[in-house]
């Protein structure tokens, strides 16, 4: 049984006491930082998960009214699945036609609709793109290349304001 100090009296308690026996104050639990980062990492899986559907993007190949020469820079992505290491070595055009499949699966579906909403979303893909290289490069990351760069980019999409419509 490992001990703590009370923080109203300083006495010390059990860790597994729900209330300090000398002067009744109630024990929060805290959640260790193991716990923590395991829910992070467990949410982001998570929505990975729910983002690893959306292999193919409906919106490249539904609007036909949209010209051939503004629909080239979103065409080719094929890192759908692709993990964090894989991600780091792949083209920035290969990143760009990715993240735009991605967006146009979740927060743009249904909006593309005119040559003007192509560039929009060409706007949010350069954004995405870059989130996702700075969450990829950052020290913490290195240990995880295994992870699917999707997971990163659900997580991204998911939490921002600034990539829909």
């Amino acid at each position: 049984m490992a001990l703590k100090k009370c923080k109203e009296c300083g006495k010390e308690i059990s860790s597994k006491a729900k209330k300090c026996p000398n002067c009744g104050a109630p024990i929060k639990k805290q959640i260790s930082t193991g716990s923590g980062c395991l829910i992070i990492i467990l949410f982001v899986l998570f929505i990975g998960w729910i983002f690893s559907s959306f292999d193919t993007p409906s919106s490249t190949s539904s609007n036909s009214t949209v010209s051939t020469s503004s629909k080239k820079w979103f065409q080719g992505g094929n890192l759908h699945k692709a993990t964090l290491a894989q991600w780091k070595s792949a083209t920035y055009q290969n990143k760009l036609a990715t993240a735009s499949d991605w967006l146009s699966a979740t927060k743009w579906k249904g909006h593309l609709n005119s040559p003007s909403d192509f560039d929009k979303i060409k706007v949010k893909a350069q954004m995405l793109v870059r989130a996702v290289d700075k969450v990829v490069a950052g020290k913490e990351m290195e240990q995880l290349d295994f992870m699917k760069a999707n997971e990163i980019a659900a997580a991204l999409v998911t939490m921002s304001d600034d990539l829909g419509p």
